[in-house]
């Protein structure tokens, strides 16, 4: 239907528009770098949030997947410090640890609240609270895929051929979006936000990570052994890999903002929630001057499709109609001097025989 993709191309334009105005490719470079700082802090607080526990295989598999997520090289260095680290010295620092590890938490809430033009509502507290709050959700999902690598046999995934890969890779799915959950409703700040705004985001972010860590492992699985033993190599796939994540972090954002229509920088009608257009809620009027003919045109192309009933007002008498099956609009513009644009609308029906012949519809009775 004609209208369908204009409201499709409407929420795209919308949402390269956001992408553009947020500079969201500068915001993402800047996610990377604190992330970088953080990474080593955010280990350490795991293996001591693990260790705690007790269980040595819980921190065997943090090591491995520390392993398994970047290249030889770097990942080398991560787990010698991991692994050198005494844990008096992990549970006596255990405040600059979450200090340096909500760093990129921290990061992500202020760029959140740019998107959503929220600043004034996110002050230090909040982005502490919030920050926190995600923490800990992300904490207790990679214990939880940590558990479950260290008890399934030859780790979750591993054995199984295509079916088994496909398997994991499903696993990271959900258990990425359920760690994105609480930032991708924590961070925008907005209160009278739903749930439901916040899922579009978590699933193209959830997605989009998992993807891109395959991508990763490919990389690390065809590339030399001199390229992966390399740890100037293997920083620069790091930080790649850390913006590539900040960058589809924040595109999910935009798009929830765009969805729910809760950016400044764009107006467009909300497909989730969100706040409505200002001529949504507006009073309907039946008086008054007519309206431009292009604008009440466009008008009548974005409410039509919605619409459950529909009323046709000639010099005060009203026809009644069902809402039309397609709506085609056509504007054109003339270069002949004294000669007017023009604008157009067209309303389609699907009518039935028996609807438009009771002849034939009386014959069949």
């Amino acid at each position: 239907m004609t209208v369908q993709r204009d409201r499709v191309e409407t929420v795209l334009r919308a949402i390269v528009h956001e992408l553009r105005v947020e500079r969201v490719t500068f915001m993402a470079g800047s996610i990377a770098y604190n992330a970088f700082l953080s990474l080593l802090p955010l280990l350490l607080l795991l293996l001591a949030v693990i260790g705690s526990v007790g269980n040595q295989s819980l921190e065997d598999g943090l090591v491995s997947i520390t392993r398994a997520a970047l290249t030889p090289g770097a990942a080398d260095v991560l787990v010698a410090e991991l692994q050198t680290t005494p844990p008096a010295a992990s549970t006596l620092g255990i405040v600059a640890l979450v200090w340096g590890a909500l760093r990129i938490f921290r990061s992500l809430d202020m760029a959140f609240s740019d998107i959503y033009e929220s600043q004034a509502r996110n002050t230090l507290l909040n982005q502490v609270h919030d920050a926190v709050v995600v923490l800990i959700s992300v904490t207790a999902v990679v214990a939880a895929v940590v558990a479950i690598e260290s008890v399934a046999p030859g780790g979750f995934g591993r054995s199984g051929g295509p079916v088994g890969w496909l398997g994991q890779r499903l696993f990271l799915v959900v258990a990425v979006g359920v760690a994105l959950v609480p930032m991708y409703y924590l961070f925008p700040d907005e209160e009278d936000m739903a749930l439901i705004e916040a899922l579009p985001g978590v699933a193209i972010t959830a997605v989009g990570l998992v993807a891109a860590e395959s991508l990763f492992q490919l990389y690390v699985q065809y590339s030399s052994a001199s390229a992966q033993n390399s740890l100037l190599a293997g920083i620069i796939v790091l930080m790649t890999w850390l913006y590539v994540s900040g960058l589809l972090i924040l595109v999910g954002a935009a798009v929830n903002a765009v969805l729910s229509n809760r950016s400044e920088d764009v107006s467009i009608r909300p497909v989730l929630g969100g706040i409505p257009l200002e001529e949504d809620v507006a009073e309907p009027t039946t008086s008054g001057e007519p309206a431009d003919p292009i604008r009440a045109i466009d008008d009548l192309r974005e409410r039509l499709p919605t619409a459950t009933d529909v009323e046709v007002v000639v010099d005060g008498e009203s026809v009644r109609i069902s809402p039309p099956d397609r709506i085609d609009t056509d504007r054109r513009k003339t270069v002949i001097p004294f000669v007017d644009d023009t604008v157009s609308i067209g309303l389609h029906w699907n009518v039935r025989d028996s609807e438009s012949d009771p002849e034939a519809a009386d014959r069949r009775k």
